[in-house]
């Protein structure tokens, strides 16, 4: 870890002028050569700190609809020559005949390298390399970062691989999708025509069975969290958190319902896609994400479509002596009416497939998430441009798991969504809500206290701002991320936030890291005992190459451009928000806004994929 020089600046005026400085100093994180872009996920006591880097990505320009942009942030992406069709009509327009020849034997430049991977990046056939979306990246508070493999563990990039918390014994928890290798694959011959000839055995790129599990990075290797039940393509499992007790918090598959059983039994049959790549494509399709259902709730006020695919189960897994995890708890759901039971379809409504999900645990064994909840008596009217629609109100609701029993947090009478995201050891939980406020959804940060059965919504930047958080530490101290409206304008970006609850004080980071800052936090994923916080920030910088090398123009000169990176911020003793002397309005900084590009960035790299959202 080395300061930046915000910090350099700042640390000779600490011991005479502490009192003039701002409230934390820049720690920028050790460079690593695995991604151009990282993430902030999870900081321990130690300092010790896991980001997720940025592998393939794609988002479309607001101002050019219908243009798609694609980049490849991993650097030095093992390329396969071997399997890429160079007589490819796209390849052959944007190389030239030798740059073709030489990249069948293995030559290229990283200009050739940035181009195959961003093609084989978009286009996801089982004839091409897969390029990952994401790697797990262990940032050690005295050390070099290093790569934590969950399932990929011959480093071909062709997985996603996400981190999300980390204990202060060094295990990291996160989410791998299944990594893939070459095979060959001979389709099964067509039943219903004997006159066809045999089917050519061709090489393609075939993943693992279970198309996502949760997995532990300790120090003896990769831990798979495996669910109970995994037929027809290995099951699946989540995981979110891990305590000092090596309890780990997430959800897994519990069954599969029996028509969907034999409609994936029947599709999978090995005549057009390999089986395993069939079964993890049909299953992935079927699984619910939070993200997923709180935009429905956004738009509809409760869940319109129900995806029939494994069913979901919040569980908690021990990780024991002999290297293994075995699971110590699966739970229920809210059900109708908070009741635990499901509703049974009637009135022509469509049947409801309940599911519960744990984000969080803490050293009590206490662990909270959400899960479905309904009300049958309360029925949704509302109507598209075809037709209208009538559903009986389902959505996501912030959930406690403690000694086998499922509680709400939040009363879904006043809130249509909610999820708890963190809990402390002092059994403090935070998480957020959804209402209408002023027209449109928005999400309010909230604190549960277990103990008291209480729970109290802060207020942060406005009425009508959208507030996320991430993580509470034991001091009461929660960070997250929330909208702020930039002076003069109508625009809306999002800041990193830390809020405290014994002083009920909540503050725009940005706000506290001095008025030269160069950069904008925009987003805080985690906030360890001793105040320290591990963020994202948004700055402009020059850009590397595919190969990790300077990017420089045709003249010479270095290509900037806006790029997300973690950082750690350090809390300065007896520190001070700053006077940046300015007229400008509270929110606008010399750092600006994130800005449309930088929101397109988190966009593409997918902030819906976090810990409180899969």
């Amino acid at each position: 870890m080395k300061l930046s020089r915000i910090s350099l600046a700042v640390l000779p005026l600490l011991t005479v002028f502490s009192t003039t400085a701002a409230v934390y100093q820049v720690a920028e994180l050790e460079p690593n050569t695995i991604s151009k872009a990282t993430f902030a996920a999870a900081l321990n006591d130690q300092g010790d700190a896991v980001v997720t880097g940025q592998g393939f990505t794609q988002w479309q320009l607001r101002d050019q609809q219908g243009t798609r942009r694609t980049a490849v942030n991993f650097i030095n992406f093992p390329l396969d020559v071997s399997t890429i069709n160079f007589e490819n009509e796209t390849i052959a327009a944007v190389l030239t005949a030798e740059q073709i020849e030489d990249a069948k034997l293995g030559i290229y430049d990283a200009s050739v390298l940035n181009i195959l991977t961003v093609l084989l990046g978009a286009n996801p056939q089982i004839r091409n390399q897969p390029v990952g979306q994401a790697v797990a990246i262990l940032q050690p508070e005295n050390g070099l970062p290093v790569v934590l493999p969950m399932r990929d563990l011959q480093q071909l990039r062709s997985n996603s691989e996400y981190v999300y918390d980390l204990n202060e014994q060094g295990v990291a928890v996160g989410i791998a999708t299944a990594p893939s290798s070459k095979q060959e694959f001979t389709p099964a011959p067509d039943p219903d025509d004997e006159d066809a000839e045999a089917p050519e055995t061709i090489t393609v790129w075939q993943p693992e069975p279970g198309f996502q599990y949760g997995v532990a990075a300790t120090n003896s290797g990769p831990v798979t969290l495996l669910p109970p039940y995994t037929e027809l393509g290995g099951g699946f499992s989540r995981a979110f958190s891990v305590n000092n007790h090596g309890l780990i918090a997430g959800s897994g598959s519990i069954g599969l319902d029996q028509d969907r059983f034999t409609s994936i039994e029947e599709s999978c049959d090995g005549t057009d896609l390999p089986v395993v790549t069939c079964l993890n494509t049909q299953q992935q399709a079927g699984v619910y994400t939070l993200a997923g259902l709180m935009s429905e709730v956004r738009s509809f006020q409760t869940v319109f479509s129900y995806r029939n695919g494994y069913q979901e189960r919040a569980m908690l897994w021990q990780l024991q002596a002999d290297g293994t995890a075995a699971i110590s708890q699966t739970y229920g759901f809210l059900g109708e009416k908070g009741t635990g039971e499901s509703y049974v379809a009637e009135n022509d409504h469509p049947d409801v497939y309940y599911y519960s999900s744990a984000t969080a645990v803490n050293d009590n064994g206490i662990a909270v998430g959400h899960s479905l909840y309904t009300d049958k008596e309360r029925v949704i009217r509302f109507r598209d441009q075809f037709q209208e629609y009538r559903r009986i109100f389902a959505a996501p609701h912030a959930t406690l798991f403690r000694d086998g029993e499922v509680s709400a947090i939040v009363d879904p009478a006043e809130w249509l969504a909610s999820t708890a995201v963190a809990i402390s050891n002092s059994n403090i939980v935070t998480g957020y809500a959804m209402k209408t406020v002023n027209g449109f959804r928005r999400s309010k940060f909230f604190i549960y206290d277990v103990a008291a059965n209480t729970t109290v919504f802060p207020n942060d930047f406005f009425a009508s701002s959208s507030s996320i958080p991430e993580a509470i530490n034991d001091n009461g101290q929660i960070v997250g991320r929330a909208e702020i409206i930039i002076g003069g304008t109508t625009d809306r970006r999002q800041h990193g936030f830390v809020y405290d609850i014994g002083s009920d004080t909540f503050r725009d980071l940005n706000t506290l890291v001095g008025c030269n800052a160069d950069f904008t936090v925009v987003d805080a994923s985690a906030i360890n005992n001793n105040g320290e916080i591990l963020a994202t920030v948004l700055q402009t910088m020059q850009e590397l190459d595919a190969k990790g090398e300077p990017l420089l123009d045709d003249n010479g000169n270095p290509v900037m451009s806006s790029q997300a990176k973690a950082v750690k911020l350090l809390p300065i003793a007896n520190g001070e928000v700053e006077n940046c002397d300015t007229e400008q309005d509270t929110y606008e900084r010399n750092a600006g806004g994130v800005g449309s590009f930088g929101l397109l960035l988190l966009a593409g790299f997918g902030l819906v994929f976090r810990r409180k959202s899969a």
